[in-house]
This record gives structure tokens, sequence and C-alpha cells, in this order.
């Protein structure tokens, strides 16, 4: 659990967002253990979200993930609902800690709308990872890369005015 919010890579996609939301990002505000634990927290999320979503298809497939891991250290005592309910408990946590440091103005050096960012992230995986694991679902892969790899024609745009 403690290297698995690197797993998720949440880090590159929000600071790059970070930069253009407005107010200036300084290196000090980066750098500081505020931003570190707001990584951290939404990549934990992040991680553990998709995985309590991908580990069947992930098991059937041999790979491991938090769910998997937890099963396995529980040497066959614990149920896999009971890691997921625990899994779920945690994601809980891990989205009140956040959300408590996004309205936390005394010391902090991040500022408010770059806290947003993060907790807006936090707010999108949830429905990404409701149902399914949208990354790799067929249809959410298709949609992704009709984003990425279609041309946008602005004339159609236009039209559509």
């Amino acid at each position: 659990m403690e290297n698995a919010y690197v797993t998720f890579a949440m880090g590159p996609i929000v600071l790059s967002n970070l930069y253009l939301v407005g107010p200036k990002l300084s290196e000090d505000a980066v750098r500081s253990s505020e931003y570190y634990h707001l990584n951290r927290l939404l990549s934990t999320v992040g991680r553990l979200l998709n995985d309590v979503q991908g580990f069947k298809k992930e098991a059937a497939e041999e790979k491991l993930n938090a769910v998997t891991l937890a099963m396995i250290h529980g040497n066959g005592s614990v149920s896999e609902e009971e890691v997921i309910n625990e899994m779920k408990r945690i994601i809980t946590s891990k989205r009140k800690e956040l959300l408590k440091l996004v309205f936390q103005d005394k010391d902090s050096v991040v500022p408010r709308a770059c806290k947003d960012v993060f907790w807006n992230m936090s707010r999108i995986l949830h429905p990404f990872y409701e149902r399914h694991d949208e990354f790799t679902r067929h249809d959410g892969m298709k949609t992704v890369n009709e984003l990425i790899k279609e041309p946008i024609i602005l004339s159609e745009l236009q039209s559509r005015k």
C-alpha cells in the first residue's frame, strides 16, 4: 500500500493541469509536504478505485493489485468481500483527508485553486470507476482513442452554432 500511489501516475497529470489553472504555482509549493500529501491522497484513491473495479480481470490475467495482495497476505482468512469493503473504507477515509487538506487555509502554501484541481480529479475518478474500469473497457478505450486520434474539424464545430 505504501508504494501503490506511485503506480497510478496521477502526479504528472495533475501537475501539468496545475500550471494552467490560474494562480502561479511556485517551486516551493510543488516541493512542499502539503503538495506531496495532496498528490499521495489523490493517487491512493485512484489506485484503490482502479484495483477494486479491475481485480477480477487482473486476477484472471494473473496480475497482482491491492485486492489480490490483501487476500494473499490474509492467508485465506479474509474473503474477497471483506477486502473490498476494507478498500472502500480506505478510499472514503483518504477522500475525507484530501477534502480536509483542500479546505485547510492555515499554513497552506498551495493556492486554493490548485488544491481544487486535486479534489475535482478525485470527484472525476469516482464515476469513472463506479461500475467498471473505464480505462480497459472496450467502449471506454474507443472513446479515448477517438478523442486523441481523430482530428477536430473546425468547420464542423462552427456549423453547429
